[in-house]
Order: structure tokens, then sequence, then C-alpha cells
């Protein structure tokens, strides 16, 4: 053969392998974008230049130029008739529909009945003037901060949100949702329709899977073959543009035995919340109305809005939609050891094993994470100078910043939500609370 047929032939392979790459690629950055920009736009109600310049951004290389490269080859629209917003990436293209009080999605493939989106809860405001300086120099040194909110004592001390938020505005609290959800179980467990140490799949032939129960997967030492990176071709991304996720995660293979290796996945989340639809489906519920009826209903909450995959399964590690109001609400259900209005919702034994540091099965404890809650009991938390604080924190966490953070020596609740670069943490989180602990008023 000829070597200029055998360069012939390298050269088509090379370009259909670049081609596929491109499309592959296209789809997973604009499915992404497009979930995002629809959140925030029929949800939050954000402008849609505002998101396109914000919310726009996904970093799949951690690359500037190559990033601005592929930022600016995105290109939104929306319809506000029908619901829709596309994101197109060159030939490839993502429209997500707005199905209300279910979030958006490529197509749900059902019949729906929304539930009223409404909170017109308002919190007693007592403002604390050094409290409140210290919020408002958080947001000259944060411009990503969108909504900063202290409460004390069940009321709010200080607060300050961006020109398009409120105290009542739904914004996107991406992990956050993974505490949440650990709620409704802790909720399912009271009503006894369900125990931590039920085996999740006890009819499997897969020696590991065998053995896997809904501990851990609260505890996220699940043993499941996912690693959790966010960037385009990861298990996470997999997972993400799944049309099933529920049928993705349950066909996944077992790296360990479960108890036996503890890594933070959105994996068992989801893996979570699809065993529980399928309770929700015995008791004629599906997995948003579940929520409600057994969760939101009694919290007051009426505007949490969580994402669907086409198939109707919550992405629930993720994809939820809370005002600040209502994770205030959680945090004084959480403060209060699962009480709220004087009702005993969740069992204080359950809120205690949310913020005790899981343990394998070797007894080696992971000491800053519970079921689905962050805790500030080593200095690998997200924020090393959250260590150094005395009192005991615990927190749900979000991508870029996402915080309810809750001090229950101090009765201090901290909501945080915004649009930080940075991964995790927002900027100078430690030393903001440090800040608030040491200012705040303790009579």
């Amino acid at each position: 053969m000829k070597k200029s047929s055998i360069f012939a032939i390298f050269l088509c392979s090379f370009i259909l392998v670049i081609y596929f790459f491109y499309l592959s690629f296209a789809k997973q950055i604009s499915y992404y974008s497009a979930h995002v920009a629809c959140g925030n736009y029929y949800i939050s109600e954000r402008p849609l230049s505002l998101i396109i310049a914000q919310e726009g951004k996904i970093k799949p290389f951690d690359n500037t130029w190559m990033d601005n490269l592929f930022y600016n080859m995105m290109e939104y629209s929306a319809n506000s008739e029908d619901s829709t917003l596309t994101v197109a990436f060159g030939s490839v293209e993502t429209k997500m529909k707005f199905y209300p009080s279910y979030g958006c999605s490529t197509d749900l493939n059902k019949e729906i009945e929304g539930i009223p989106n409404t909170n017109n809860d308002h919190h007693e405001v007592y403002v604390d003037s050094a409290v409140q300086k210290l919020i408002e120099d958080e947001y000259i040194s944060d411009s990503g901060t969108r909504a900063l909110v202290v409460m004390q004592k069940d009321k709010i001390i200080g607060q300050k949100f961006d020109n398009y938020s409120s105290i009542n505005t739904p914004l996107l609290s991406w992990s956050m949702t993974k505490s949440l959800t650990s709620l409704l179980f802790g909720r399912l467990l009271k009503e006894n329709l369900i125990s931590l140490d039920e085996f999740v799949f006890p009819d499997s032939l897969d020696p590991k899977k065998k053995l896997l129960t809904y501990k851990h997967l609260l505890n996220h030492v699940d043993g499941l073959d996912y690693k959790e990176a966010y960037f385009p071709f990861t298990d996470f991304f997999e997972m993400f543009i799944s049309q099933d996720i529920g049928d993705h995660l349950v066909n996944l293979k077992y790296k360990y035995s479960p108890g036996d290796y503890w890594a933070y996945s959105s994996a068992a989340t989801n893996l979570l919340t699809y065993k529980l639809t399928e309770i929700g489906n015995d008791l004629g519920f599906d997995i948003q109305k579940m929520f409600q009826h057994f969760l939101f209903n009694d919290l007051d909450i009426y505007d949490a809005v969580i994402a669907k995959d086409p198939s109707g399964n919550m992405i629930a590690s993720s994809l939820g939609f809370l005002s600040p109001s209502s994770w205030l609400k959680i945090g004084q259900l959480m403060n209060n050891e699962g009480i709220y209005k004087k009702k005993q919702l969740i069992d204080k034994e359950f809120i205690e094993f949310m913020i005790t540091p899981a343990i394998l099965s070797n007894e080696t404890y992971i000491a800053n994470f519970g079921g689905q809650w962050w805790l500030n009991t080593n200095d690998k938390y997200i924020s090393p100078e959250l260590y150094q604080i005395k009192q005991k924190i615990f927190s749900a966490n979000g991508f870029q910043g996402q915080r309810l953070m809750v001090i229950p020596d101090l009765n201090i609740l901290i909501v945080r939500m915004g649009l930080t670069d940075a991964r995790t943490e927002w900027n100078n989180e430690g030393v903001f609370v440090k800040k608030i602990i040491e200012n705040v008023n303790l009579d």
C-alpha cells in the first residue's frame, strides 16, 4: 500500500475521531448549560443576558483560552410562549422545557400535575448592625453572592440580596439538594416506611451489590464504580446526560464492597432518590409530591423545584431550586433536632446520624462527612478555617459556594447562595463565619 493511501486512511480516521469527539463534547456541555440556564431563567427569573454572562460558563478544561473559546461558541435563546430554552454549540443544540414545580427537562414524556409554587412566609427581622456591616463587606469582596442571610434564635439579624433576588427567590442550590434528600429519608424512617440497615438490592446476584444498604448510600460508602468529577467525559456527566438516570445507576458496577471505601458521590444520592421514588409509587405519590407531602408541607415550603430527567427520575444530587427562606426553615429543623413548629418531623436519632462522621467497615471515621451533611470536625473540610472554630458546625454544601450552615451551640444559621468561580468555597468563607461568631450578640 502506498504511503499516500496510508496517510489518507489515517487522516480520515483522525477526522472521524475528532468529529465524534466534538458531537459528544457538544452534547454534554450544551445539555449542562441548557439545564442551568433554563432553571435560572424560568425558576429564578433572571434575565437571559445575565445568565449568559454569568451562568454560561462550565470551565471543562480549567484553561482560560480554551474555556473562552468554547464559551464564545455557545448560543442561547429562550421562548417564553412554550417555556423552552435552547443552547446551541455549533451544530448541536439542547432544548429544555420548563414544567412548573417539576423543573426543566428535555422531555418528561408524561402527563404532569403541577404544585403551586408560592412562598409568602416572612421571617422576623431584627437587624444587628455589626452583623449587617459584615454582610455588606462580604458583598464588596465577593460580587458573586446573590443572597446572604444570618439568623439567630429564629430571627434574621442580617441579610442582603442582589438586584434579581430576594429571600423568597428560588435559587440553584446544587448539592445542597443532597442534604435535603437525606431529610426526606428521615421522614420516611419516622413513618416506618424504610430503615437504615435495609438492603437496597436484596435479590442481586452481585455479592457486593447485595450488601448495599440505605445507610451506605447516605454515608457515601456505597462502593459504586463511579468517580465525581465535573467536566465532560466523566462519570458524573455520563450520569447527568442520561435519558434514564435510574436505569443507569441500577446497572453500575461495584468497585468496592459497601462500607469499605468513602467517596463523595452524586451517584449515591441519585440512586437513593430512585429507590425512594419506588416507595412513593407504591404509596401513590410521584417523587415530587412525595417531597411535598412528607417534608415540604410540614415546613411551609412551597417554592422547591427539583429537576427531572426525561424518564421522570429526580436529579436530587444537584438540581434543586429553593429560596433562602426555605433553606432557613430547613436550618431551623436541623438546629431544633428534627422539630419544626413544635412538631417532631424527624427523629432526634436520625438528625444525630446525619451530623455524625461516617465510619467504614474497618472502623475508620470519615471525619468531615455524615449522612449527606458536611462537618467541621476535620481540617479537610472545604474551608479549613472552619475547623479552627471550636463550635460544632454542620452544613448543606453546594457547587459554587452554596451553603446552609448550622451552628447549634449559638443558635445561628447562615445561608449563602450565589455563583463563585471556585468549585467549592466562597470568598473567605471561614473568615466570615468566624467574624459572625465574634460579633453576634449572644445575650
